[in-house]
């Protein structure tokens, strides 16, 4: 699955905690702001379920609890605009958007927004979950 040409477009986005807009972004905000903009999928915002990036465990289990509205997707059969849920601190707190050939958009503390393989060293073993939201097709 090849990356798409406008996965290059949310490159170097600035983190900002509870950030919504391409002025700043947090994790979640990154995969809301491209599910939205690439997919027309609308997501809550969330940003009252934590208070910082460090304490967001809550929103990988909002994503993997909500099951009416996302569909837990085998490692291997995701796609673009899947979205993968990882552990930090032993913790599903940290979320990125699935864009093709094992890559993820994804934005950390301290880290413009950037492309990194989730099957590399940093990643491949702290794969909770990969999720799809109902209105993808």
């Amino acid at each position: 699955m090849p990356i798409p040409y406008w996965a290059g477009h949310y490159i170097g986005l600035p983190f900002v905690e509870h950030g919504r807009s391409i002025y700043g972004l947090d994790c979640w905000g990154l995969v809301r702001l491209i599910l939205f903009e690439q997919f027309d999928t609308v997501l809550p915002s969330y940003t009252s379920n934590y208070t910082n990036t460090y304490s967001q465990k809550e929103i990988g289990k909002l994503v993997r609890n909500e099951s009416s509205k996302w569909h837990s997707i085998k490692l291997g059969e995701e796609k673009c605009g899947d979205v993968i849920v990882l552990r930090m601190r032993g913790e599903p707190m940290h979320v990125g958007c699935i864009i093709g050939d094992k890559r993820m958009l994804h934005i950390e503390r301290h880290i413009n927004s950037s492309i990194e393989s989730y099957d590399s060293w940093r990643w491949k073993d702290r794969i909770s979950g990969i999720f799809r939201h109902g209105e993808l097709k």
